[in-house]
């Protein structure tokens, strides 16, 4: 069997446990390539691996260990199907994720973002409200900039102020309940799209005056212009704000929100967990960054037990 064929066997057998392998997808299928102008045959060779993984374009350490990752996963299908066939030894593979530190915006710099999302071209048309309703539900929801740009209209519940978001990361499909004063931003942006006729036949629920559905690389591009248009060309570990570091911000804030209630963070964390979409709630601590408001607050926590008592 062809390397090819194997990896769509193994991409179709995750697919059908709910998981997208995009990106997992397109690095297999540039593996099965590479595996056959090299004329290799089953069993897998842990060499052949290594070989392809430091052709990595970046050539970076983490880069390299990611394909390692990604073929270690597919090896272990592969040896469930041809035990002759070695998987990659994790040994082999090294650090995979490093955390750059995100932008946190603070609130003046959201509503920067916002007015001048208002004050994109063109004036009288559905961009300049498609990317200030965007970025709204970035900030008020805490969703991934992608699942924002997939969503159709039918995926808003007006009347019980959800929305339903599929093709998500973990989760082939996931309730969000969202702030009454969302919903009625989204309302009346879906009123206002269905004044535009070219619109209004559209599932998409954000478009472009083009009447195509908003993608992820037009949002990207609309941040950018927002960015310069504002100043906002700060860079953190030589990188720019992006559309992103809203999720980390939302993360931050509500962990804020629940200090100031008073409320037991910790208790609070698996919600926010399964909010989020994720599996494992170590992926939503990752979010948490030490912001001067969030420094503060637990500061005078730590004081409240000693002061009660508390051993150090």
């Amino acid at each position: 069997m062809k390397w090819s064929a194997l990896i769509e066997q193994y991409l179709q057998a995750r697919r059908d446990l709910g998981y997208a392998l995009t990106i997992d997808g397109k690095i297999l299928k540039q593996f099965a390539a590479y595996a056959q102008t090299q004329n290799a045959s089953l069993p897998l060779d842990i060499q052949l691996v290594q070989q392809w993984a430091a052709l990595a374009p970046s050539n970076s350490e983490i880069a390299i260990a990611r394909r390692m990752s990604i073929v270690r996963a597919f090896s272990k299908y592969l040896h469930f199907i041809h035990p002759d066939s070695a998987v990659v030894p994790v040994k082999l593979i090294g650090r995979t994720h490093r955390r750059l530190p995100p932008f946190i915006f603070s609130l003046s710099q959201i509503q920067a973002c916002l007015e001048a999302a208002s004050n994109l071209l063109p004036a009288y048309g559905i961009r300049p409200l498609t990317i200030r309703t965007m970025l709204g539900l970035l900030v008020s929801s805490g969703l991934r900039p992608g699942e924002v740009t997939r969503l159709n209209k039918d995926d808003l519940d007006i009347q019980n102020g959800t929305l339903t978001v599929t093709r998500s990361k973990n989760w082939h499909r996931r309730i969000v309940p969202l702030d009454s004063s969302t919903i009625m931003t989204l309302k009346n942006y879906c009123d206002v799209r269905e004044l535009f006729e070219p619109l209004k036949h559209s599932d998409s629920l954000f478009l472009m005056d083009s009447g195509e559905a908003l993608t992820i690389e037009t949002a990207d591009h609309a941040f950018k212009v927002i960015r310069r248009s504002i100043h906002l060309d700060c860079k953190v570990n030589g990188r720019h704000p992006r559309l992103y570091d809203f999720r980390h911000t939302f993360v931050c804030r509500r962990i804020q929100a629940w200090y100031e209630a008073g409320l037991d963070v910790n208790a609070c964390i698996p919600k926010l967990s399964r909010y989020l979409g994720h599996k494992k709630i170590e992926d939503t601590y990752w979010y948490i960054s030490a912001t001067p408001e969030l420094m503060k607050l637990t500061a005078s926590r730590f004081e409240e037990y000693c002061a009660q008592g508390g051993e150090i």
